[in-house]
């Protein structure tokens, strides 16, 4: 990695940099898989004031470990800036400082719940080539999507054929990002995605998506809101929790012209989840939304998720039993639903009381 680019950085240097609170089993899960993955590359970890001090042990430990890896543990999470991701945006402006500083051309931002299924040279080589011919681009996702992407209209083809990009974003949360142009355009992420995403999307900025992706988030994951830990971590005997690729999964990856989807190559190591795969909380009736969305278009037969299976080795008639299954089945088609239903029935009763009293 040690050739010069069009643009004058004599080092392609990667600084791979891991963002996390709490949730223990992911966040020390995505450590493993980076450094597994990408061995000769530096990694920065930066603890978002993770309540779990065993966790927060335990990473200062594999910092000490391993000269390849540096570790900031920050002591405040402020959920009042955000009360999805407390203060995240301020630990990604510690990791862009230090990455900064230490003269890296890239930093390929992961967050906890991820897990990073393969990684080598070619990955930057392609990143570099489309930061050359899309100048306005800052930002390459290399995060795997779920195929519910395909009902929706996020995804559009940018000007180079093969790859698409995001209709709705100037910047996003993770990803490859181009350290020379994001200082000298003077980048910064604002208190919430939507806002950073929308103020580049105004400004003429485009995110890309890598053609090979590379990380992958946890699906149906246990979640931290209003720093509050919302569902169960999944657990797993296995290395990791998520089968990390083969060489001859890779090729076929860089060889293929279709895009690569989550469900393609996510294969839950030891447990069971549903696909289609969701990769955010259950806080909303997105996931049915979605549903019927394949059912109108597909048939009946895709109004319900299936079972993902390709990581368990059966060895009973009973072996399901045996082993963690992803989402709560009750959560998932009950209390989803039912809240959904709620808010239908209850929002426009509460509109019209605010209005009424607004009229008296």
């Amino acid at each position: 990695m040690g050739t010069a680019d069009a643009e004058g950085h004599s080092a392609r240097r990667v600084l791979h940099v891991l963002v996390g609170h709490g949730l223990p089993t992911y966040f020390l899960n995505a450590v493993r898989s980076i450094r597994a993955t990408a061995p000769d590359d530096h990694l920065f970890i930066v603890d978002n004031a993770s309540p779990d001090v065993e966790l927060r042990s335990s990473l200062a430990e594999i910092a000490a470990e391993d000269d390849q890896v540096a570790v900031l543990l920050r002591t405040a999470n402020d959920v009042q800036r955000n009360a999805k991701v407390g203060s995240l945006y301020t630990a990604y402006q510690h990791a862009f400082e230090h990455a900064t500083s230490r003269g890296y051309s890239f930093v390929h931002l992961l967050q906890g719940d991820f897990q990073m299924l393969w990684w080598d040279d070619d990955v930057v080589a392609r990143a570099v080539e489309l930061f050359e011919s899309h100048p306005r681009c800052v930002n390459i996702q290399t995060l795997l999507m779920s195929k519910d992407k395909m009902l929706t209209d996020e995804l559009v083809e940018s000007t180079t054929s093969g790859v698409a990009k995001l209709r709705t974003y100037g910047l996003t949360d993770t990803g490859l990002y181009h350290l020379g142009r994001w200082q000298a355009l003077g980048l910064s992420f604002d208190e919430n995605e939507q806002a950073h995403a929308r103020r580049y999307l105004d400004d003429g900025l485009e995110v890309l998506c890598h053609p090979w992706p590379t990380d992958a988030p946890i699906p149906w994951p246990a979640v931290i809101r209003r720093g509050i830990r919302q569902g169960r971590e999944v657990t797993t005997r296995h290395s990791y929790l998520l089968e990390p690729l083969t060489p001859d999964q890779v090729k076929q990856i860089k060889d293929s012209t279709a895009k690569t989807w989550l469900e393609d190559v996510c294969i839950p190591w030891g447990w069971l989840c549903l696909t289609p795969m969701w990769v955010t909380g259950l806080d909303s009736v997105g996931y049915w939304v979605l549903r019927y969305r394949d059912a109108r278009a597909h048939g009946l037969s895709r109004i319900l998720p299936r079972l993902e299976i390709r990581g368990i080795t059966p060895r009973r008639s009973v072996w399901y039993r045996r082993h963690p299954l992803r989402p709560s089945l009750f959560r998932l088609f009950i209390m989803v639903p039912a809240r959904g239903l709620g808010r239908r029935l209850v929002y426009p009763i509460i509109t019209r009381v605010n209005a009424y009293s607004r009229n008296r």
